[in-house]
């Protein structure tokens, strides 16, 4: 009875809140609006139901479990809670009752006890918040690129509001769930700047947030995409009021994007020069030592740059499309093997018509995003070769490919194309 009337309540405050947001939006945005806030907060629901009767041990009970002993420990001694969360890590003593030490694992399970405070130590009352979040960010992103490049609004919701990985693997109590929120939150702001639009005053308060909750998530997304949109509002800014070329400003742009890579090489020590290659290396061996043969992508991968050269063209397609829905050996894999097909035939429609992606009035981003996208792919798939981790991990990049695929609108008028025909054939 405690229980249901737990959910009763919560179910209440988050529809409350929710009804709220709506009521702001724009009236063509409500139309995703509450598909989305559904789709999201069940996607949630069923990570955690996955976790527990498929793959039956999992981060994300781990994670709660750990949370659960710091908010024992908030109940009996909140001075001693507040001080764990404020210094405590690794090496604290506090650590060692927990199953999770390493630092970003630390960092999401003190952010779920925060949100368990008050959720009673209910994991599915939690992963409903987590969820709830991730999917504000996903349509204040939508929001933003709706207002910036109004014909790109489906294209915008279908990447970032219902792409099917994407939904599953940002939804419950994991990493990529708050990392890809505070990306979202990071992005939008960026497409702010570009696009001189004033920005909310919230913005100015999520924003150091955000950034300090990626990189203590997942550091390798923020520093490419630090890197890639310094450059970019570098160089907008710098050529805005002049005449040069596409062409020239892509060569202005590649020019400070290194110089930007090579600083920030040096703000991780898995990014210092001596030490990125092997860290590569060394976790690609780990991979396939502990995965079975048919479940990870075979490289010949030796730490050094002609080697991640050479293995850069299977890595990218593997990140892209694989894996391929004849190398599935389980229900999630067959899944993720039909929405890779469905990737491969965007792109081969992107790509047959090249030419107006060419003419497009936006190539600076549209050249930049892919820069981001291919650098992370590629560095993913070297890095974590074990195809449903892929699956997983791949969606720092995914939502912004799918999007770019489908802005430039050729692949969605076709779509559009074949759907009409069929239901007049019907």
């Amino acid at each position: 009875m405690a229980v249901v009337l737990l959910f009763g309540i919560h179910f209440i405050v988050i529809f409350f809140v929710c009804f709220l947001f709506w009521r702001r939006q724009d009236r063509q945005l409500q139309l995703y609006y509450w598909p989305a806030l559904v789709l999201k907060l069940s996607a949630g629901i069923a990570l955690g139901l996955v976790y527990k009767y498929h793959y039956l041990v999992g981060d994300t009970f781990g994670f709660f479990e750990d949370a659960c002993k710091l908010t024992e420990l908030f109940r009996r001694a909140p001075s001693t809670y507040v001080n764990f969360l404020m210094a405590g890590d690794e090496s604290d003593l506090l650590s060692g009752l927990l199953i999770n030490t390493q630092s970003r694992s630390l960092f999401l399970v003190k952010i779920v006890s925060l949100v368990a405070i008050f959720t009673g130590d209910n994991y599915w009352i939690t992963s409903l918040y987590f969820s709830l979040i991730s999917f504000w960010s996903g349509f204040l992103l939508v929001q933003k690129i709706t207002t910036a490049f109004p014909v790109a609004k489906l294209a915008a919701a279908i990447a970032f509001l219902f792409f099917p990985s994407v939904v599953f693997w940002s939804s419950g109590i994991i990493k990529e769930s708050l990392a890809l929120t505070g990306l979202f939150v990071l992005v939008r702001v960026y497409i702010g700047v570009l696009t001189n639009s004033k920005p909310f005053w919230w913005e100015y308060l999520l924003t150091p947030i955000a950034a300090i909750i990626v990189w203590n998530l997942k550091y390798y997304w923020i520093a490419v995409f630090i890197p890639v949109m310094m450059t970019t509002l570098l160089v907008y800014f710098i050529t805005k009021s002049t005449k040069l070329k596409s062409t020239s400003k892509i060569l202005i742009w590649i020019v400070a994007f290194l110089f930007f890579s090579f600083g920030g090489s040096f703000v991780h020590p898995n990014f210092y020069l001596e030490n990125f290659l092997q860290v590569l290396a060394e976790n690609y061996n780990q991979f396939i030592r502990i995965s079975p043969y048919e479940n990870v992508v075979h490289y010949q991968l030796e730490p050094t740059w002609e080697s991640v050269i050479h293995n850069s063209p299977l890595a990218l397609v593997s990140g892209f499309f694989r894996p391929f829905v004849w190398e599935a050996h389980n229900f999630l894999q067959i899944v993720a093997g039909i929405e890779n097909l469905f990737v491969l035939i965007l792109f081969l429609i992107t790509f047959s018509k090249w030419k107006s992606v060419r003419e497009s009035p936006h190539q600076l981003l549209i050249f930049s995003s892919a820069v981001y996208i291919i650098i992370l792919c590629v560095f993913l798939a070297l890095s974590t070769p074990n195809f449903g981790t892929l699956t997983r991990y791949k969606v720092g990049f995914l939502p912004f490919l799918v999007f770019m695929l489908l802005a430039e609108n050729s692949a969605l008028n076709w779509m559009k194309l074949k759907l009409s025909k069929f239901f007049k054939v019907r």
